[in-house]
């Protein structure tokens, strides 16, 4: 299993995609709940809501622990003001070199491309900081909304998908992207600003020459 760089913090323009502290176990347990019914079809995850800020917190130490050992990267996603809007990650998978997008977004928030700008930050994170090879995002094939993203970046439609997703409560192939560095040298993602990015201990990290 290849071994990745990921920042603890990435800084967007508008987003804040961080590692969970404990104090996000309120937020989590107030926003997630919120959300069942506009996550049910696509997550998984879901038919385990709601939970509570103590279970949340569970949670919170299981992941950070993954992070740091190198099996996954979870992050959320936060306006800049500390507002919890959604989650994303960087997700290990089991192909050399390959890491996967993945992300939810709050109802309210929906539409308004924060997904779209916190994947083309994860990109380029992955591609050009991390250290992966290949970078992808799968999809349920009725899930239109995040297509999208994967198209309006840039990536480039992947092979049949070995890999499946939740959709109405069964697992269905999936749909696949993939990006690559050369994805990253074509628009839109070539003029894309790259995002500030920091460690664990908040000092800022110098993106590669």
């Amino acid at each position: 299993m290849a071994s990745y760089t990921v920042p603890s913090r990435i800084e967007t323009e508008r987003l804040v995609l961080r590692r969970y502290g404990t104090a996000d176990a309120e937020a989590l347990a107030t926003v997630i709940p919120a959300n069942i019914d506009h996550l049910r079809r696509y997550m998984d995850w879901i038919k385990h809501e709601p939970q509570t800020a103590e279970q949340r917190r569970e949670w919170i130490v299981r992941v950070n622990e993954q992070f740091d050992s190198g099996e996954d990267y979870t992050l959320g996603i936060f306006t800049h003001d500390g507002a919890l809007i959604g989650g994303t990650g960087l997700h290990v998978r089991t192909d050399t070199d390959r890491l996967e997008i993945g992300y939810w977004i709050d109802k309210d928030h929906e539409g308004k491309g924060y997904v779209t700008e916190a994947a083309a930050a994860l990109t380029r994170v992955a591609l050009e900081v991390a250290g992966a090879e290949l970078l992808g995002i799968e999809h349920a094939p009725s899930n239109e909304r995040s297509a999208a993203v994967p198209r309006r970046l840039g990536f480039a439609a992947g092979p049949p998908s070995t890999m499946t997703c939740h959709d109405s409560g069964e697992q269905i192939p999936s749909v696949s992207w993939r990006a690559t560095r050369e994805t990253l040298a074509s628009e839109p993602l070539a003029s894309a600003p790259r995002p500030r990015i920091f460690d664990a201990a908040g000092a800022e990290l110098e993106w590669p020459a």
